[in-house]
């Protein structure tokens, strides 16, 4: 990981469009939101190799988008960006992180148990083709990890 360095991305949100469609495979949908919240990027000197998405409601915040380019996974950027969002929700007073994937990703599923999310729902039927969605399979499940201690 030597060379990653995670921080704010400032520029136009068009730059990153290819990282946000390796996260969503709906461009409607990644229209909808790429320029709402804040943005993580991971980048090795002056290239960006991945990216997390965050948008807060109120005192809940969501990595809406989690990618890294294909020829740097497996080398640890996603697991480094994550806790970089969550130190980034904390530092914000959040008090729930929440991150979406859908039920066929197994690989997705897996990593966020691996980094303390937890499964709190699945919403059946949620990736349609209204929504710009191909898939067969629809649903989405949803973790969260709290960040606050009570």
């Amino acid at each position: 990981m030597a060379g990653i360095q995670i921080q704010i991305y400032e520029g136009s949100r068009r730059n990153l469009l290819s990282l946000f469609r390796l996260a969503d495979e709906s461009e409607s949908q990644i229209l909808s939101y790429y320029e709402m919240g804040s943005v993580l990027v991971a980048r090795d000197r002056d290239f960006v190799v991945g990216m997390a998405h965050i948008v807060e409601d109120a005192d809940v915040f969501e990595i809406v988008s989690l990618a890294v380019i294909l020829e740097r996974r497996g080398e640890g950027i996603g697991r480094q960006l994550v806790e970089e969002a969550v130190t980034y929700c904390r530092l914000n007073n959040a008090v729930r992180l929440v991150v979406c994937t859908g039920s066929w990703e197994t690989d997705n599923i897996i990593f966020y148990l691996r980094r303390g999310f937890r499964i709190f729902n699945v919403a059946r039927d949620y990736f349609t083709s209204q929504r710009g969605y191909t898939q067969t399979v629809r649903d989405q499940v949803q973790f969260e990890m709290l960040l606050c201690i009570s």
